[in-house]
């Protein structure tokens, strides 16, 4: 069922009105990942401010030059088992994403094209599609890193950063260098990214393995560059715009600091979602409930 974008944008939104319950992955996905940061951060802190006999030291009685020799020579002590700590807690992480995101896709994708879904839509996805896309995330990943290419020409011009730091003028052309190095860098970013945007979407809705995924999303952005572009803004800009009223945001008024960190959770990443699914399933010529069904009273949360 072919879709112009206007009718995309409007039914998508009728869709996700009518399914709020889709914001419920998000949430899952950012109370467990605040849990994992506490860990990660209270775990680091003992590996920091862990003596030599294995007493952990109270920050509060130190100077600040006594504080940073405590670091310094507790990175130092460790330094494996921080660099285990760090992969680990991200690996984690990035499993648990990949674990609700499959499961917000699949509620997306029901809700599309039944006009309805529940929690078990997420868990039956989830437990098809996880650790596909969670290995999809990482080529994704390491795709990106690849893009430290065009900073290491730079790098090499600064030369040792010591030097550099007593003489800043003696390499002004390396610096220039390191500058439009991230500066392509960055715009390889936002050209994967955008590339790339529906490779989960491909791989969630069409089953897909990793390589096959991110070559459907390639082909789709091909095929569609136009509407997607469109939504990619439209994803970015409404972040963007959610930030920017945050931080005008009185600090004081803790009821309104909530409300406006909870709109991406709760608003904007599962709007988003269904807007993209829904946009590879009119593009991909499948059969969607029928819109005018969608102005209905839902049969439950």
């Amino acid at each position: 069922m072919y879709e112009d974008f206007g009718t995309i944008l409007n039914r998508g939104f009728y869709s996700w009105f009518r399914n709020l319950n889709i914001c419920i992955p998000f949430i899952l996905n950012f109370l467990i990942n605040m849990i994992i940061y506490v860990l990660f951060v209270s775990l680091m802190g003992i590996l920091f401010f862990t003596s030599n006999t294995g007493s952990i030291i109270d920050p509060a009685t130190l100077s600040n030059k006594e504080i940073l020799s405590i670091l310094w020579n507790g990175f130092s002590e460790n330094f494996g088992l921080f660099l285990f700590v760090i992969i680990a807690f991200f690996l984690f992480a990035l499993f648990v994403q990949s674990f609700f995101t499959a499961g917000a896709i699949g509620m997306a994708k029901k809700a599309s094209e039944t006009g309805d879904t529940g929690i078990f839509d997420m868990l039956v996805s989830s437990s098809k599609n996880t650790i596909r896309l969670f290995l999809t995330i990482l080529l994704t990943t390491l795709l990106l890193l690849v893009g430290i290419i065009f900073i290491v020409p730079g790098a090499f011009a600064v030369g040792n950063l010591n030097t550099f730091i007593q003489n800043p003028e003696a390499s002004v052309n390396g610096m220039i260098a390191l500058g439009i190095g991230f500066i392509l860098w960055i715009a390889y970013i936002i050209f994967l990214n955008l590339v790339l945007a529906l490779s989960s979407y491909a791989l969630v809705i069409d089953e897909l393995g990793p390589l096959e995924a991110l070559g459907e999303g390639f082909r789709f952005f091909r095929n569609n560059k136009l509407d997607v572009s469109i939504i990619w803004i439209i994803t970015i800009g409404l972040a963007l715009i959610n930030g920017y009223v945050s931080e005008f945001v009185d600090s004081g008024n803790i009821l309104f600091t909530a409300i406006i960190s909870l709109v991406p959770i709760v608003i904007l990443q599962p709007l988003t979602t269904v807007l993209w699914t829904r946009l590879y399933l009119t593009r991909k010529g499948r059969k969607l409930y029928d819109p005018s069904d969608l102005l209905s009273v839902p049969d439950s949360f």
